[in-house]
């Protein structure tokens, strides 16, 4: 009887050890990015800055494609399923018919998150 439980018992670590293995290994594979907008004097965050990233050629119905508003520390924040090298548009309307825009990249790296800034320009009509 001894023998049988004995038995039984190593087949169930055996059986449950591949399985604590390969839920061990489950990595995060997602790209994430964190857009800072920066003003032009003084180098400080603006908020309410509408902000688009990219791929180049692409078509905003794809999934590469976001747009969001920065936040209160002037940072706009997204993930992604895979990475890539993205482009960023920054624009804020200053209300009076004109704008300000901003540019930049980021290369996205798989598990990790980038931070990329951008620093709006002056005021164009």
């Amino acid at each position: 009887m001894k023998k049988k439980i004995s038995t039984l018992a190593a087949l169930l670590f055996i059986s449950l050890l591949p399985a604590a293995f390969f839920t061990s290994c489950d990595k995060d594979t997602n790209s994430y990015v964190d857009v800072l907008v920066l003003n032009e004097q003084g180098r400080t965050p603006v908020s309410g800055v509408t902000v688009e990233l990219f791929q180049n050629n692409c078509d905003p119905s794809d999934y590469k494609y976001a747009i969001g508003v920065t936040d209160a520390k002037g940072i706009f924040s997204t993930h992604y399923d895979s990475p890539g090298i993205l482009e960023i548009k920054a624009t804020l309307s200053t209300g009076d018919g004109g704008y300000r825009r901003g540019k930049g990249n980021v290369r996205l790296v798989e598990g990790e998150t980038k931070t990329a800034e951008v620093t709006l320009g002056a005021v164009e009509y």
